[in-house]
């Protein structure tokens, strides 16, 4: 199997789409000799931000002297980002390899009628398989969707059971209250176990309490009131956490609440130090969350794509470009809520440029036009992310003015990898 062979395997495995439950991912696993039991697990369930938790774990871990996997999606700059070692991806060779042995029990599976794997287990089971194989310290597991159904959830003792911040979002999977979806996510947790969550609205908090303390598992949340001094700017961020002073270059409000989660996390590590701690901190990147990839003109990329993350972006907008003529560059799927999204950032908006995200959930950009239109905007539409990109700069009167690209992850490479 050569890599573009993997890859057409792949995509003809996601047209199976979604599929919430365990048991094919359990059977996939156990034909594999359960790779997952052979690593040192951190499990993370949320709706926004848990890449940035585990970006922030990551280098800590690393700072510590750790080797550290982490197993992420989905991915915006390339297919492989999904499976890394100390931040370097996996080579197409070790993909098609781990692949090749994946599918052939994938295929035995659906010959025997004991269920046919999709894309997203196939590659669950190819992350356990490359970390067991590499024998790495510690795996970073995100998981795709939910918790208790999730592939992900088949880590039996994990090290720690950490939640970044959980709103509304995938309500036609996860249910259509906060309290549904927060019961779906902390499915993860394990018995006599260790749990940590970011800060979270009060009915979050108790489904969490309740389920560590029917498991008998230790449950700590990160406390946003130990946060003090906090000094933001488009650079870097300052503050002060339980009298520690800490610095990162991730932007935002948002993005102290996910270090101090991080915090948490890592302080029951055996070998962690303040010092990994501050420079695993400092050292953090997480490309698309408000990435700065050009100075003239100013041009920002966020993937925000949900409505919780757009209150987040309405307050650095509010932060960061106050008295600035904004141009959006705009493209969402259609199962959000995008017309309140639409509401919490439309009167920051001078101009916006629609287009469809490249994937059969994406908003039709003539829609998204309309609705933008229908709050007042002036607004175009682009068929292309270069064409998107020559509309919004022909808007630009100033140097202060800021292009802002957001919505679905899956255009925002566009503008990341290419030179703009």
């Amino acid at each position: 199997m050569n890599y573009n062979m993997a890859m057409d395997y792949i995509h003809n495995k996601n047209r199976l789409g979604t599929r919430p439950g365990t048991d094919t991912i359990t059977e996939l696993l156990r034909r594999l000799g359960n790779p997952q039991d052979d690593c040192k697990c951190l499990h993370i369930a949320g709706t926004n931000g848990k890449g940035s938790v585990f970006s922030f774990v990551q280098e800590i871990l690393m700072e510590a002297g750790y080797s550290v996997g982490r197993y992420v999606s989905p991915t915006i700059l390339d297919y492989l980002e999904r499976f890394q070692i100390n931040r370097v991806n996996m080579d197409k060779d070790t993909f098609c390899c781990l692949l090749e042995k994946v599918r052939f029990q994938a295929d035995r599976m659906e010959a025997e009628d004991k269920g046919c794997p999709t894309a997203f287990e196939i590659e669950t089971a190819v992350a356990f398989l490359y970390f067991k194989e590499r024998k790495v310290d510690y795996a970073l597991i995100e998981c795709g969707m939910g918790g208790i159904t999730d592939a992900t959830n088949v880590i039996a003792h994990p090290v720690c059971s950490v939640f970044a911040s959980i709103s509304m979002d995938h309500m036609e999977f996860l249910g259509n209250t906060l309290t549904e979806i927060a019961t779906q996510k902390a499915g993860i947790i394990k018995p006599n176990s260790r749990c940590v969550s970011a800060p979270q609205k009060a009915e979050v908090i108790k489904i969490l309490t309740d389920t560590c303390d029917t498991l008998q598992t230790d449950f700590c949340c990160a406390d946003d009131s130990m946060v003090s001094n906090v000094d933001m700017s488009l650079e870097v961020t300052r503050f002060c956490y339980r009298g520690q002073a800490y610095e990162i270059s991730l932007l935002g409000e948002h993005q102290i609440m996910n270090a101090i989660t991080a915090i948490e996390v890592v302080k029951g590590i055996r070998g962690v130090n303040k010092q990994h701690i501050a420079n695993g901190l400092r050292k953090t990147k997480w490309v698309g969350r408000m990435t700065k990839v050009s100075d003239k003109p100013l041009i920002y990329v966020d993937g925000a794509h949900n409505e919780d993350a757009w209150k987040y972006l309405r307050k650095m907008v509010n932060k960061y470009f106050t008295k600035r003529k904004i141009i959006y560059i705009i493209g969402v799927l259609k199962d959000k809520e995008y017309d309140k999204m639409i509401l919490l950032l439309s009167d920051t908006m001078d101009y916006a440029v629609t287009i469809t995200p490249p994937t059969q959930r994406g908003l039709d950009k003539d829609i998204l036009a309309g609705l933008l239109r229908e709050q007042g905007i002036i607004c175009a539409t682009a068929d292309d992310s270069a064409a998107a990109m020559e509309l919004a700069k022909a808007q630009i009167r100033s140097e202060d003015d800021v292009i802002l690209v957001c919505g679905s992850l899956s255009f925002l490479s566009d503008y990341l990898i290419k030179s703009i």
